[in-house]
């Protein structure tokens, strides 16, 4: 995955050698696996649709600049990293989200190359350059009536809004699957 992809293990002792114990009383855990990242990808989902990160906390409100931007391209700007364009729905980030799993682990990731900076966060450093426009609007150089215009150097901040994890309903749903695959 050339996105993102993130490792993370169970936070609670016990719940972590349960599934341990579990693991190694199964033969063939690919399924398991296969159902655990199913799990996964439907919660991180759901974390698209409730703008919460898989701690319980909500995302970062969109900046007032952010809602005025999006306003002006008749956008709606009541969702975060979702699409805000009347009339479609989803998004490529949460539509990226896939699990790769094997007879030892599954991965949840995209393979967006932007999804890392919003899953952590992080500075987009701007060089200085220059765009055409035409009117108040960028355009391709190919439309009459335009001129080049200087953008000054300058950063971008994205606050980080993780959508990738494993929240506590995730741990318990883990070890359930894990008890129903050792007694199945």
């Amino acid at each position: 995955m050339t996105g993102i992809s993130i490792s993370v293990e169970l936070q609670e002792a016990t719940a972590r050698q349960a599934l341990r114990d579990l693991l190694a009383r199964m033969e063939n855990p690919r399924g398991f696996y296969k159902g655990v990242g199913n799990l996964l990808l439907f919660s991180t989902s759901t974390r698209f649709e409730t703008e919460t990160g898989p701690d319980g906390k909500p995302w970062t409100p969109l900046k007032a600049s952010t809602i005025r931007a999006r306003t002006k391209k008749k956008q709606l700007p009541l969702t975060i990293l979702r699409a805000n364009t009347k009339g479609v729905s989803g998004s490529p980030l949460a539509g990226s989200i896939n699990a790769v799993f094997s007879d030892n682990e599954v991965r949840v990731g995209s393979t967006k190359e932007y999804a890392a900076i919003h899953q952590l966060g992080g500075t987009i450093e701007k060089q200085a350059g220059s765009r055409y426009m035409v009117g108040r609007r960028f355009a391709k150089r190919d439309k009459g009536g335009g001129a080049d215009v200087a953008i000054k150097a300058h950063t971008i901040t994205i606050p980080a809004r993780p959508y990738i994890g494993i929240s506590a309903a995730d741990q318990e749903g883990i070890l359930e699957q894990a008890r129903d695959w050792v007694e199945g």
